[in-house]
């Protein structure tokens, strides 16, 4: 089975813009969220970032949800059953590529098989809820969607493109919904992140990321159509299930912003456009940015700790501090 080029690897999120016209991804703005220096060892210049058994997992999963997924929606099988077939084809042939590498994420045989039948039986599930529906109704898939506003292009990557009744909903396939922030209608997540009344960096980023989009859809299908995003996780919860033909039990979830996009717009807009700016004019000190947060919380979770010399200052500061979570044992409010 030959893949297609646009499904064997993931965009990286840009694409060609007019020339001399900035870009930003919703992946740059969501890591320089986070930390600066971080944004900068993993866009500017990158450095091979730390990856421990738990990241490559993580990743892999990731990888092979997406890739199976977008090979049955684009799937030319006439019927429901076929479409599943061609997807768990898919996933068959890329776990044998990506087992026949060297660097093995898992410890034990047990391990390894029960990722693969848990991912099989998540792109099952997925299918029975609501994946038919948006294969019928695919517009695009593994695209980039983007918008212009003061000379600047915003991109972000959106693994489909589904019709809906009355606009269009973008999806971002994950494993499981770690990371993302949980909203409603009324919530002021952007709001109380920006005055400091909370810190949650990485799910301040995935709605960073969901606003891009929608906005990215809305500039391509029309500013008038209500448009979403959702981050969709076929295997947000998995357990063991000895009564089904593959021993795994799993759970699918998704979660929508559209209603949050509308409710907090001015907010969102107002972050994504100062963090934009921060990268165009190269300010990567985490110090102007949430110093004492970062080495608090995102420090101890970051790939790029060992070479990091805010990190490394921080620790050989003689000052009076109180410990991080980390030296205490505790977690931070980073999730994985």
């Amino acid at each position: 089975m030959t893949p297609p080029p646009s499904v064997e690897s993931e965009r990286d999120g840009e694409s060609d813009p007019q020339a001399d016209q900035p870009v930003v991804t919703a992946d740059a703005l969501a890591t320089h969220i986070v930390c600066p220096r971080q944004y900068e060892f993993a866009f500017e210049r990158p450095l091979s970032a730390r990856e421990t058994s738990t990241d490559r997992v993580r990743d892999r999963r990731r990888q092979l949800l997406r890739r199976s997924i977008i090979a049955g929606l684009r799937s030319d099988a006439g019927t429901e059953d076929g479409r599943v077939e061609a997807a768990l084809e898919w996933l068959d042939h890329e776990w044998r590529q990506a087992s026949a590498g060297d660097r093995q994420p898992y410890i034990a045989d047990a391990q390894e098989q029960y990722d693969a039948d848990a991912l099989a039986a998540a792109v099952e599930a997925y299918f029975a809820n609501g994946g038919h529906e948006h294969a019928e109704r695919l517009v695009e898939a593994d695209s980039v969607v983007s918008y212009e506003r003061d000379g600047i292009r915003y991109e972000a990557t959106v693994d489909a493109v589904v019709e809906r009744d009355r606009g269009y909903l973008g999806i971002r396939y994950v494993p499981t919904l770690h990371g993302v922030l949980q909203v409603s209608w009324s919530d002021t997540h952007v709001r109380e992140f920006v005055d400091g009344q909370s810190y949650y960096p990485q799910q301040i980023g995935s709605f960073v990321r969901a606003g891009v989009a929608i906005r990215g859809l809305k500039a391509e299908y029309g500013f008038d159509l209500p448009c979403d995003f959702a981050y969709v996780a076929p295997l947000a919860e998995s357990r063991p299930a000895y009564e089904s033909e593959s021993g795994v039990r799993v759970d699918v979830e998704q979660r929508h912003f559209e209603d949050a996009f509308e409710e907090e717009t001015r907010d969102l807009v107002d972050l994504i456009e100062e963090r934009a700016t921060a990268i165009g004019d190269g300010k990567t000190d985490p110090r102007a940015w949430r110093f004492e947060k970062i080495i608090d919380s995102a420090c101890q979770y970051c790939a790029y700790q060992d070479a990091c010399p805010d990190r490394m200052g921080a620790e050989l500061a003689f000052v009076d501090r109180e410990p991080t979570r980390g030296e205490c044992g505790g977690r931070g409010e980073i999730d994985d």
